[in-house]
């Protein structure tokens, strides 16, 4: 069976739910641009709390892997997640493969 979605669509005029089966290709990126948005959000608010000095306290980051139910938490400290932004490189938790 396949899995479902629920997207709200404003077509027609009026906002309404409507059924999406599978996960496509714009449901993956949906959900990528999420997870790195959340990811830069945990980074800014360390940043501040930190200043302009980063220490070498580990934050906690979300694993952007891809799949459908990971909310694996991958714990880095500034230094390692700049790195990892610098090189276009994404936050992905020990044992879990890159997304394609």
């Amino acid at each position: 069976m396949a899995e479902s979605f629920y997207a709200v669509s404003s077509a027609g005029g009026g906002l309404r739910l409507e059924r999406v089966t599978g996960r496509g290709e714009q449901q993956v990126a949906a959900e990528r641009d999420v997870l790195l948005e959340l990811n830069a959000r945990v980074h800014e608010a360390a940043r501040r709390f930190e200043g302009v000095e980063a220490e070498q306290d580990p934050w906690d980051f979300t694993c952007e892997c891809g799949a459908p139910d990971c909310r694996a938490h991958v714990s880095l400290t500034l230094a390692e997640y700049e790195a990892l932004r610098a090189e276009d490189r994404l936050v992905v938790a020990p044992g879990h493969q890159m997304p394609a």
